[in-house]
C-alpha cells in the first residue's frame, strides 16, 4: 500500500493562498523571477501548485547578471530546480549591468528590464518577504524620505506581484524544508547577501539585533507602517491630481496660478510641483531626478517670494514665478 501523502502545513497553505489572492481569476500565465535562492524557489513551487489548480502556466526566468565567478552555473542550477518543481517553461537571460546608481541599483534595473521584456505584459511574481519590506523602510527612513518612499514596495501592481510581502523570511525557510528538500533542491546562498559592503546587508544585521531586543513584531510593525503610509500617499496623490487639472499645459510649458498653489497644504503643493516637472519630462515619481532640495527651492517661489530669479531643474527644465503664475519651461 502506498503511504498517504502528508497534508500541507499551515505555513505552505498560507503561502498558496497569498499567491492565489494576488492574481486575477482569469490569469493565463505568469512569470516568476528566479534567482535560485530560497525565496524565489519556494515562490516557484507555490506558483506551480496554484497554477495547476487555477489554470495558469508558470514561466521561470533566471537573470544572469554575470557579476560573480560561476554565475552561469548558478543560473543553470536554478533552471534545473525550476524543472524539478514543474515550471511550464524556463528561460535564462544574460544581462549587462551598468554603473548608474551603484552596483545594487544597476543590477536591479537590468533585472527588472529583462523580466519586463520576457513577460510581455504578463504578471511578474517576485519573492520579496516582510523582512525585505522592513529593511527597505528602515533604509529609506535613514535617508530622510517622505510618505511615498517610506511606503516602500507594493504587494501588487498591474505588473509586479509580491505575494510573500506579508510573510516572514522564517516562514519561507520552513516551507523550503517541506517543498524543496524532498526533491533534493538546495537553495543557492548568494555571498552578496552576507557582504556588509552592501547597505541592505548591514541593515539586515541591525534589524536582526532590533528584533532580538524588541521582539519579532518589529518587522510586522514596519510592514504595517509602510501599508498605512501607502494609503495616505495615494489619497494625497488623488487630491493633487484633482488640482493639477487646472494647470495650463503645452509641449514646452506647464503653469498654475500662485493663488492655486498657495491655497493648498504643503503636502499637496509639493506633489503639484512634481507633477508639473513630470509632465514636461514624461517621468514618474519612481524614476524622476527631481530631489527634495529641488522641490523646496521651487516651493520657496510660492511661500517665500522675494523676487528671486528662475530655478534650473534637471533635464533642462526651469521654474519661475511671473505674472502671478508658477511657470515650468523645458528647453528655454
Amino acid at each position: 500500500m502506498n503511504e498517504m501523502k502528508k497534508p500541507a502545513s499551515q505555513t505552505v497553505v498560507a503561502l498558496r493562498n497569498s499567491v492565489k489572492a494576488c492574481l486575477a481569476p482569469d490569469t493565463a500565465s505568469v512569470v516568476v523571477g528566479l534567482s535560485g535562492g530560497v525565496d524565489s524557489l519556494v515562490l516557484t513551487a507555490i506558483a506551480v501548485w496554484v497554477g495547476e489548480r487555477s489554470g495558469f502556466t508558470v514561466q521561470a526566468v533566471v537573470v544572469d547578471h554575470g557579476l560573480q565567478v560561476g554565475s552561469s552555473e548558478i543560473a543553470s542550477s536554478a533552471a534545473v530546480a525550476a524543472t524539478k518543481l514543474g515550471a511550464t517553461s524556463i528561460e535564462i537571460r544574460n544581462v549587462d549591468v551598468g554603473t548608474n546608481g551603484g552596483m545594487e541599483m544597476a543590477a536591479r534595473t537590468a533585472r527588472r528590464s529583462a523580466l519586463l521584456d520576457v513577460a510581455s505584459g504578463r504578471p511578474i511574481l517576485l519573492g520579496h518577504t516582510a523582512n525585505d519590506q522592513a529593511e527597505t523602510v528602515l533604509l529609506r527612513l535613514l535617508r530622510g524620505s517622505g510618505a511615498h518612499s517610506l511606503s516602500a514596495m507594493s504587494a501588487c501592481t498591474q505588473t509586479w506581484h509580491r505575494p510573500f510581502l506579508s510573510h516572514l523570511r522564517g516562514d519561507i525557510e520552513l516551507a523550503s524544508v517541506e517543498l524543496l528538500a524532498p526533491l533534493g533542491i538546495t537553495p543557492w546562498r548568494d555571498p552578496h547577501n552576507f557582504d556588509e559592503g552592501f547597505s541592505r546587508v548591514k541593515m539586515r544585521k541591525h534589524l536582526d539585533l532590533l528584533s532580538e531586543e524588541f521582539g519579532p513584531s518589529i518587522v510586522s510593525g514596519l510592514v504595517r507602517t509602510a501599508d498605512m503610509l501607502r494609503a495616505d500617499d495615494r489619497a494625497l496623490d488623488l487630491i493633487a491630481a484633482q488640482y493639477f487639472h487646472a494647470a495650463e499645459k503645452s509641449e514646452l510649458a506647464v503653469s498654475m496660478s500662485v493663488e492655486e498653489f498657495d491655497s493648498v497644504p504643503t503636502a499637496i503643493r509639493t506633489r503639484l510641483i512634481k507633477s508639473c516637472f513630470d509632465c514636461l519630462t514624461a517621468g514618474t515619481r519612481e524614476n524622476s531626478p527631481l530631489t527634495h532640495q529641488h522641490v523646496m527651492r521651487v516651493e520657496a517661489l510660492i511661500s517665500s517670494w522675494s523676487g528671486q530669479s528662475g530655478i534650473a531643474l534637471p533635464l533642462g527644465v526651469t521654474a519661475k514665478r511671473e505674472y502671478g503664475r508658477l511657470v515650468f519651461n523645458r528647453g528655454n
